[in-house]
This record gives structure tokens, C-alpha cells and sequence, in this order.
């Protein structure tokens, strides 16, 4: 048995993480369908998508209060908060049938503002709950299990969307995001090691992490990849139901597709958790780069369903292989009192793609043919594997950039 499973924090943190996300799979499709069938418009669905990406814009400023507070704060009032939220939207849409757009938009909004603070905290909890041998497997065993998870609750709400109803999802997902909190409550996560200097104002601590990351060529061109990418990404996960609703597949369809994406994703984590010790991650987030690229080519030209369901599974396995390593790359090379930081500007840079692209594009989603915006993201993952080339020269180890504050 690996140790990381002999450790009790990491397995009730690794069972905390699947039960969220099983439960934000389900909302993911029940929130989809419940504002196109209301609204019958992918445009305002992915208007609706922005909205609760928006708040990212200020997650640096919450990943500096992150190094600042003990890690669990912000990781249970984040899950309380959105349990909340999703519980006021699914249980009103099942008392009133409909719930206006207005409505769904603000509690979009006030999600994303909790998701600020609990995403800077995750990544920076993993580096204090198993030794630093351990991470590649650890980011390989979250990473897999969490996409089982959602494997399983895509399955579920394609299943409950068309026999039951998109609330019951939502509401579904609020439960989980309690459940979250309380096993949290359970976590013993140890004190980060402190900053090497003493607190400034907020702002100079935004500065620091920035400084930290200046120093080193990867942590400089990886939030440039990951906006590239998420804005690219962006029109094409708006457009996916609304590709599926002409190709007869509606809700069953795009379940079904975002499955097969999660099960891509799992078998990439457990080839991490496997080799991940053995390969650097650098030479990971290439291949998953050049995996993407070919993936989404491919639907470009021949989206149908044949070609767009293993399509799915070949993405998920690309994405797998970028986004794990990323994790693990940066807890190995920034120092556990900058992580909150520097994973809240990356989260912020990736983050803000998604809904800028969404804002831009959401009156053009209706007008050009669905599948162009698969090329527009085969494009986009060529540029970054491009950008990713020069960004895997020889950097500066973390100990000379902290040497070098």
C-alpha cells in the first residue's frame, strides 16, 4: 500500500476532494441545461458561466490573505458558503419552476468570490499534508480520484437531468460542498513555514509573490500558457451542449462527453501516480500540450459523435497530463510561505481567459458554425506548447530565488 494511504489526514483529504467533486460534476450539467432551457440561448449560458468566473480578477489579493491565515479558514467558509448558494438556487427552482436568470447570475457571482479564496488554499494545503518525495503521486492520486468522482457525478446528472430535473442536481451539489466542510473540519493540516521577512500591507505581500515569481523562467511563462489556453477553452465548453442538442444527443450526449473527458483526466493521473516520479514534469505538460492540440484538430474536422466522444477521452488524458504536473512543478519551486500567492496570480491569469473570452465571444457563439471553435483551440494549444519550449530552458532553483529577495 503506497504510504500516502497510511496517512489519515491525506485520505480524508483525498475523500473531501472526490465528494466535492462528484457533487460541482452534477451542478456543472444541471446548471447548463437549466439556463438553456430557460433561455434556449448558449450565448446567455455562457454569459452565465462568466459571471461566476469574474471574481478570479481579485484572486491574488486572496491568495496573499491565504499565506496569511491558517489554511483551514478560508478552505471551510469557502465550501460553506457555496453549499449555501447552491442550495437557495436548486431548492427555489423546485418550489417555482423557473428561477429568473437574474437570480442564477448573482449566485453565480457570489460562488465565484468563494472559489477565490478555497483554490489559492488547496494547492497550497497538498506541500503540508505528505513530504515533498511524495507530491508527484499526490497531485497523480488527487487528480485521478477527484476525476473519478466527477466521472461518476457527470454520469449521475445526465442521468438526473433527464429523469428527474436540473434543480435536483444543484441541490445535490450544495449537500456536497457541507459535506466537504465538515470532513475538513477532520483535516490536521500543520503550520506553513513562515515568510522569510515580516508582514507588509497586502499590497507589498502581492508584491513579493510576484518578485518570487520574476525569478524563474517557468513560473513566468506558465500563467501566459494557461491564458491562452482557458480563453480558447472557453467558447468550446459554451458551445458543447447546444453541438449535442443538433446531433440528437442533447443532455444524454454532453453527459456522456464531459465522462469521457473525466475518465481521459483519471487514467492520466494514474499514469502520475505511477511514473510521475520518474518523469519531469516539464516533459509532462509537453506532451499534454501536443495531446490537446491533435485532440481538438480532430473534432474541428469531423464533429460528429463518433469522433467527438473519444475525442473526449483523448483531451481529458492531454489536460491530465498538464494540469497535475503544473501542480506538483510549482510546489516544488516556490516556497511554501509564497504559495498562496503565486497560485492566486496563476489562478487569476488562467481564470481571467475564460470569462473575457466568454464576454467577447457570447454574441458570435450563435452566428459562426460550432465547429470553428475547435480549430480556434487546436491553434491556441499550438502556441502554447510554442510558448512552453522556451519557457523549459534552464531556470533558477528555488533556493537562489529566495537568495535572491
Amino acid at each position: 500500500m503506497s504510504p500516502l494511504l497510511r496517512n489519515r489526514t491525506f485520505v480524508l483529504w483525498l475523500i473531501g476532494t472526490a465528494q466535492s467533486q462528484f457533487g460541482s460534476a452534477l451542478a456543472g450539467i444541471a446548471l447548463s441545461f437549466l439556463v438553456l432551457h430557460q433561455t434556449g440561448s448558449a450565448g446567455q449560458m455562457a454569459l452565465t458561466l462568466a459571471l461566476t468566473l469574474l471574481p478570479n480578477l481579485l484572486m491574488p489579493l486572496a491568495g496573499a490573505l491565504v499565506d496569511r491565515w491558517p489554511l483551514k479558514r478560508p478552505l471551510i467558509g469557502a465550501e460553506l458558503l457555496r453549499g449555501v448558494l447552491q442550495l437557495t438556487v436548486g431548492g427555489l427552482a423546485l418550489v417555482w419552476g423557473e428561477v429568473p436568470v437574474w437570480l442564477v447570475n448573482a449566485a453565480a457571482v457570489l460562488t465565484g468570490l468563494a472559489g477565490l479564496f478555497a483554490g489559492p488554499a488547496a494547492s497550497a494545503a497538498v506541500p503540508v499534508l505528505v513530504a515533498p518525495d511524495h507530491l508527484a503521486q499526490a497531485n497523480g492520486l488527487l487528480g485521478s480520484v477527484g476525476r473519478g468522482a466527477w466521472l461518476l457525478g457527470t454520469l449521475a446528472g445526465g442521468w438526473l437531468v433527464a429523469t428527474w430535473s436540473p434543480p435536483v442536481a444543484i441541490v445535490a451539489d450544495g449537500v456536497s460542498f457541507l459535506v466537504m466542510a465538515v470532513l475538513l473540519g477532520w483535516v490536521a493540516l500543520p503550520d506553513r513555514p513562515a515568510p522569510p521577512s515580516a508582514p507588509m500591507s497586502l499590497w507589498g505581500d502581492l508584491q513579493a509573490g510576484l518578485q518570487v515569481m520574476r525569478r524563474s523562467r517557468l513560473l513566468v511563462v506558465a500563467p501566459v500558457i494557461a491564458l491562452l489556453l482557458n480563453a480558447s477553452l472557453a467558447p468550446v465548453t459554451a458551445v458543447l451542449p447546444k453541438l449535442f442538442e443538433t446531433l440528437g444527443g442533447a443532455a444524454t450526449g454532453y453527459s456522456l462527453f464531459l465522462a469521457l473527458e473525466s475518465a481521459g483526466l483519471l487514467a492520466a493521473g494514474l499514469v502520475i501516480v505511477k511514473v510521475g516520479h520518474r518523469r519531469a514534469p516539464t516533459r509532462l505538460i509537453s506532451l499534454g500540450l501536443m495531446v490537446t492540440a491533435l485532440g481538438y484538430a480532430a473534432l474541428w474536422q469531423w464533429p460528429v459523435t463518433g469522433v467527438l466522444l473519444p475525442g473526449a477521452a483523448l483531451l481529458g488524458f492531454g489536460f491530465g497530463l498538464i494540469n497535475i504536473p503544473f501542480q506538483t512543478l510549482l510546489q516544488q519551486q516556490v516556497p511554501q510561505a509564497y504559495l498562496g500567492r503565486v497560485f492566486g496570480v496563476l489562478g487569476m491569469v488562467s481564470s481571467t481567459g475564460m470569462p473575457l473570452s466568454l464576454l467577447l465571444v457570447s454574441p458570435l457563439l450563435d452566428r459562426f458554425p460550432l465547429p470553428a471553435w475547435f480549430g480556434l483551440a487546436a491553434l491556441a494549444q499550438g502556441l502554447g506548447w510554442l510558448a512552453w519550449q522556451w519557457g523549459r530552458r534552464p531556470t533558477q532553483p528555488a533556493e537562489r530565488v529566495l537568495g535572491a529577495l
